[in-house]
């Protein structure tokens, strides 16, 4: 279950630089990412988009069996090694995607699978894109 996490711990997470690994697609990356983001992304640009499309057309069951379904095999394979050592290299680091946190848990449970245990926070990027959150940060790094 996914704790719930205080703006205390969103300061403390950006302060101490934890490393974030951020798997959302390489162009939600490029529009804006956390300072000590890394983009290590669940889909390419081009399978969230057909995720997307599903997820308009046909709702959330047909677009979360869709994006199974294209990272699956030697994609996944692929992107689990990439995940892996990300994980190995930063023990403290988190996983994060954009809202709901779906996509970063999805990978956190596989890499449980897998043996390999990290913290995902949901909403990060979110929480910590508010103005006021911003606002907040920049005056405590200057006490």
């Amino acid at each position: 279950m996914q704790e719930r996490h205080t703006e205390q711990d969103y300061r403390a997470l950006l302060i101490a630089d934890t490393p974030i690994i951020d798997v959302r697609a390489p162009i939600e990356f490029e529009q804006g990412a956390m300072p000590a983001a890394i983009n290590l992304p669940l889909m390419n640009n081009d399978e969230r988009a057909a995720v997307g499309t599903c997820y308009k057309q046909q709702g959330s069951d047909a677009a979360l069996a869709l994006g199974h379904k294209l990272v699956a095999g030697e994609i996944r394979q692929q992107r689990m090694y990439a995940w892996r050592a990300a994980c190995l290299q930063n023990p403290q680091g988190i996983l994060c995607c954009a809202r709901g946190g779906q996509r970063s848990h999805i990978v956190q449970r596989w890499l449980h699978e897998a043996g390999l245990i990290i913290r995902w926070w949901k909403a990060v990027i979110r929480h910590c894109a508010r103005p006021r959150f911003r606002r907040s940060l920049n005056c405590h790094k200057n006490r």
